[in-house]
């Protein structure tokens, strides 16, 4: 005895499978590789304040740690202020935005003297903040 089937397969939906699990799991990497994302640099608690800044287009960020232990990072390398007056003269050329991203209890003479640092040598500079909690 011959059996017959009675329902016919879709030929489209050879093809919608597939594409299916193509667009899931390009979702699933999306929704995952966002949480992989880290900001380079040294993690600094930078203070809370009402102004805020657009953000800056490619800046040079110089980062300053807290206490005990404070210390001044460029490019992400530890430097001193004349290695840092050294490596910011021979970027001269590109005036690019340093951002100074200091933690909130890092020493205020150590901002300052990285601040004027940066402004005696030409460039435009900011301080990084997050905006206060409402």
């Amino acid at each position: 005895m011959k059996l017959v089937r009675t329902a016919e397969p879709h030929p489209a939906l050879i093809f919608v499978a597939p594409a299916l699990d193509v667009v899931l799991i390009l979702v699933f990497f999306l929704l995952l590789s966002t949480s992989f994302l880290l900001q380079p640099g040294v993690a600094v608690a930078v203070p809370d304040s009402p102004f805020l800044l657009a953000p800056q287009r490619d800046p040079q960020v110089i980062s300053v740690t807290a206490a005990p232990t404070s210390a001044v990072y460029f490019e992400n390398q530890q430097v001193s202020f004349e290695t840092l007056r050294a490596r910011l003269e021979s970027q001269h050329g590109r005036k690019r935005t340093i951002v100074i991203k200091a933690d909130r209890l890092a020493p205020f003479d150590l901002i300052a003297h990285v601040m004027a640092v940066s402004l005696e040598l030409g460039y435009p500079t900011v301080i990084a903040t997050s905006e206060s909690p409402r």
